[in-house]
């Protein structure tokens, strides 16, 4: 049984959850520039490198990767993701933004809220974890550095969120 091309019909998002469920995984594609390429896939290998179930998460529920000129989305409809050149000139960025999306993709699937509040913190806080799951298992100290520069970043936001 093929992966549905769309995930709209409750059918179609049914027939993806049971082959995801027996084991299905995507050999992810990665269209656009060479240079956009590339800097998916050194954001794809440190997925892999944090390891946790993250590189196996991404394969189940992300399908391919597209270059586009404007803002970097989620199409669950598609199980692709959009993303612009500027969201992956950073690979810690560009990796946890890609799991991210592997988990709204996944609530989608399951049928659980994939936007909103509820799934933005849920979401943040996967993106949080595997920022610091890279960081541990990572032995390149450009990547360790960029993944403290993000903890520094996400940390900064935080304070703009408090009254």
């Amino acid at each position: 049984m093929a992966f549905p091309e769309k995930l709209i019909t409750e059918e179609e998002i049914r027939r993806a959850r049971e082959l995801i469920e027996s084991g299905y995984r995507h050999d992810i594609r990665v269209e656009g520039s060479e240079g956009f390429v590339k800097a998916v896939e050194e954001a794809l290998e440190l997925v892999r490198e944090a390891g946790e179930g993250y590189w196996d998460m991404v394969r189940a529920y992300i399908r391919s990767i597209i270059e586009i000129e404007g803002f970097s989305q989620l199409r669950p409809d598609e199980a692709r993701l959009w993303m612009s050149p500027e969201t992956v000139e950073n690979p810690v960025l560009a990796a946890s933004f890609i799991v991210q999306k592997a988990v709204q993709m996944k609530n989608y699937i399951e049928g659980r809220p994939f936007y909103g509040h509820k799934c933005e913190m849920e979401t943040t806080r996967v993106r949080y974890d595997f920022i610091r799951a890279l960081r541990e298992k990572t032995k390149d100290e450009r990547i360790k550095r960029l993944c403290d520069e993000v903890f520094s970043e996400f940390e900064a936001s935080l304070y703009d969120l408090l009254p």
